[in-house]
C-alpha cells in the first residue's frame, strides 16, 4: 500500500509538471485572485518535541511576539486589504503565548478584521482558558492536531510525558461536553504510526469516536510524514513505525503559489515568503521592525523579487527543493477549474497589494514594534 501511494504521487507529480510546462509556454498563471488571509506567528515556541517535526532542529528563536508588534502587523495587513488571519506557527503552538488572549481581543475589536483561526495540539490550555474561547466571535474555526493513538504512542512521538497526555484527554472531554455550544466549528487532524488499531482500544481512540459521533470532522492520516523541507530524515524517527518521505521526484516548474498566499510575519518580526516548512526563515524577504509590510510585499523589494525570479529560472533553495507543499503558479488545480475560482498573474498580484500613499505613510508611522521572549 505504501509503495502504491508513492508511485501514485510520482505519476501525479509528473502529470502536473507537464501541465505546468504547457501553461507556462502559454503564459497562463493561476495565483488565487482573492488572497484575504495573512499569516502571523504569535509564538514560535512549543511544549512538544515531536520526532517528525523540525522544531528541535531549527535555529530560529523560540519566543512569543510582543503585543505591540502584533498590533502593528495587523494594522499594516488590513491596510493592504487582508481581512482574515491565520495564527498557526510554522513550528510551535499558539497557547505558548502568555499574552495570546490580549492579541485575540485586539482582533475581536478591530473593525476591519473579519475572522481568524489557528491549529493547536490542545495540551497547553487549562480548562478555564479553553472555555474562554466561548467568548470569541471572530474565531472562524479551531483545528486540533493529535499525534499518537494511545498514551504510549503519544509519548513516543511527542517525547512528552504522561501528564501532558492526560491534559489532552481532559481538554478533549471539555470539548465533548460542550458540543453544540462552541461558536465555531472544530476539526481534528489525527496522525499516528502505522500501528493504529481498527478498534477503540484506548481512551484517546474512544474520545475521538465520541467526537466523530457528535459531528466533529476527524481527518486521519497515519504512518506517512513529510521531510520538513529536508530537515527530517528516517533516522530521526528510528524505532517508530512510520515513514519519512523523500523529496518529491517531479521537477518543479515556475514559482510556488505559496510565495504569494502564504507569506508570514514570524514571532521575531521577520517576514518570510512561506509559512509552510521554512522553520529557519531561509526565505526571509524583510523585517517588520525595519520596513513596512507594503514595502516588503512589493516588486521594489529585491529580496522578495529575487526568490520569485530564482524559482522562475528553476533555481530552488534547499527547503523548497525538498518541500511537498509546492504548487506551481502554472498549475490549475481541479477545484479551481470546477469552482471557476478567479485567478491572477504575478503582475496583478503586486498591483492588488499596492497601498494608497496616505495609508502607506500611516503604516510607516506605526512600524517599529519589538518581539519579546516568554
Amino acid at each position: 500500500m505504501l509503495n502504491l501511494r508513492i508511485i501514485e504521487g510520482y505519476l501525479k507529480g509528473h502529470l502536473v509538471g507537464l501541465e505546468s510546462a504547457i501553461n507556462r509556454w502559454l503564459g497562463r498563471q493561476f495565483i488565487p485572485r482573492k488572497i484575504s488571509t495573512f499569516n502571523i506567528e504569535t509564538s514560535s515556541a512549543c511544549n512538544l518535541k515531536c520526532r517528525f517535526c523540525a522544531y528541535e532542529k531549527k535555529a530560529t528563536p523560540r519566543l512569543s511576539m510582543s503585543n505591540e508588534l502584533f498590533r502593528d502587523a495587523v494594522e499594516q495587513a488590513v491596510a493592504l486589504g487582508f481581512r482574515e488571519f491565520h495564527l498557526t506557527p510554522t513550528t510551535g503552538d499558539v497557547f505558548m503565548d502568555k499574552r495570546l488572549f490580549d492579541k485575540l481581543a485586539f482582533l475581536e475589536s478591530h473593525p476591519l478584521v473579519e475572522s481568524y483561526h489557528f491549529f493547536t495540539n490542545l495540551t497547553i490550555p487549562s480548562r478555564e482558558k479553553l472555555l474562554a474561547l466561548h467568548s470569541l466571535r471572530k474565531l472562524s474555526r479551531l483545528t486540533i492536531s493529535i499525534y499518537g493513538h494511545d498514551e504510549a504512542s503519544f509519548v513516543a512521538i511527542t517525547q512528552a510525558d504522561g501528564r501532558i497526555y492526560e491534559r489532552l484527554i481532559a481538554n478533549l472531554e471539555t470539548i465533548l461536553e460542550r458540543m453544540g455550544q462552541w461558536p465555531f466549528p472544530i476539526s481534528v487532524g489525527f496522525r499516528s504510526t502505522f500501528d493504529v488499531p481498527e478498534t477503540d482500544a484506548s481512551d484517546l481512540m474512544r474520545m475521538l469516536s465520541a467526537l466523530r459521533r457528535k459531528g466533529v470532522g476527524i481527518h486521519a492520516s497515519h504512518g506517512i510524514y513529510n521531510n520538513w523541507g529536508g530537515m527530517i530524515s528516517q533516522a530521526d524517527v528510528e524505532g517508530l513505525n512510520l515513514r519519512i518521505l523523500p523529496a518529491p521526484a517531479a521537477e518543479k516548474i515556475g514559482p510556488c503559489v505559496k510565495l504569494f498566499d502564504a507569506v508570514q510575519v514570524m514571532a521575531t518580526g521577520v517576514v518570510n515568503a512561506c509559512s509552510c516548512r521554512d522553520a529557519n526563515a531561509t526565505l526571509k524577504i524583510g523585517d517588520l521592525r525595519e520596513q513596512t509590510l507594503g514595502d516588503i510585499l512589493s516588486p521594489g523589494n529585491a529580496a522578495y523579487l529575487s526568490i520569485i525570479e530564482e524559482q522562475e529560472a528553476g533555481q530552488f533553495r534547499p527547503v523548497c527543493r525538498s518541500c511537498d507543499y509546492y504548487r506551481s503558479i502554472y498549475h490549475q488545480p481541479t477545484n479551481f477549474r470546477r469552482g471557476k475560482i478567479p485567478v491572477q498573474s504575478i503582475d496583478e498580484y503586486f498591483a492588488s497589494r499596492s497601498v494608497p500613499d496616505t495609508q502607506r505613510d500611516a503604516a510607516k508611522v506605526g512600524a517599529g514594534g519589538t518581539a519579546t521572549g516568554q
